[in-house]
């Protein structure tokens, strides 16, 4: 389906909330292994509010493992020295209280939602960080939900189940989900994958809009160089021996190549 928007910025429902942190995200001497497997070992990395990262690295590299020590789900994030939005994993923050300040997409994510639900559930079950609506949303929730519709010109689809449009239109809807709390953290994961060309670049020019001169901070990863938002200026690499960072100046592209 041809799908060519061009978005309104003075509709797209996010405020620039003054969210202050001292830091996103710290890990010092980050040490990853699964039985005698390293898989990662003696990384740091600080992320400050409003940082835009590319995180690369070949598969088995490290990169789905590093993000889960962020996102929460990772049961070495205790044993490693992990910092999130200033405080310290492990010193009696919540789950919750991580998932409700990120935003996450993934191709799992994806794989695994629940398509049976409508368009409209899928963007509010961001809320709560369920696959479903279980729970009633406040008019101002609700309102919300209408109003991301609304910006990706997205309405008439908003009763539909998941599964009957588009994989590039349900990858808008869970960036919608993601979105719809107006976390400081957004992540990223190879949000591209299994969209053609013209709709990855629809998609990374809806993130440009959305992250560019916010206070927002992006994790995005991509292992392909042509799918990558303008706005990420910093680059963390995992390699065999170790990790790169440096930061871009001009287009990733030609940094990466």
């Amino acid at each position: 389906e041809a799908f060519s928007p061009v978005y309104d910025n003075s509709l797209l429902p996010i405020s620039d909330e003054d969210f202050q942190f001292d830091s996103i995200v710290e890990m010092k001497n980050i040490h990853l292994n699964y039985g005698s497997h390293v898989i990662l070992q003696n990384l740091d990395w600080k992320i400050e509010q409003g940082e835009k990262w590319l995180l690369r690295g070949r598969n088995g590299a490290g990169k789905s493992s590093l993000l889960s020590l962020i996102t929460g789900d990772h049961p070495q994030a205790y044993s490693n020295e992990i910092y999130l939005f200033g405080k310290r994993r492990g010193s009696g923050e919540s789950i919750w209280d991580i998932k409700q300040k990120t935003g996450y997409i993934s191709p799992e994510l994806h794989a695994y939602f629940d398509k049976n639900i409508s368009c409209f559930q899928a963007i509010g079950s961001g809320y709560f960080d369920t696959i479903g609506l279980y729970k009633k949303l406040s008019e101002q929730q609700y309102n919300k939900v209408l109003q991301w519709l609304d910006f990706l010109q997205l309405s008439h689809v908003s009763k539909k189940p998941l599964h009957s449009i588009s994989a590039s239109l349900q990858r808008m809807i869970l960036l919608a989900r993601a979105l719809v709390k107006n976390p400081p953290l957004l992540v990223l994961d190879e949000p591209c994958q299994g969209l053609d060309q013209i709709q990855s670049d629809q998609f990374v020019s809806l993130i440009d809009h959305i992250c560019n001169g916010s206070n927002k901070t992006l994790i995005y990863v991509s292992h392909d160089t042509s799918n990558i938002p303008g706005c990420v200026d910093r680059v963390l690499q995992l390699e065999k021996d170790g990790q790169k960072m440096y930061s871009l100046n001009g287009k990733v592209e030609m940094a990466l190549a």
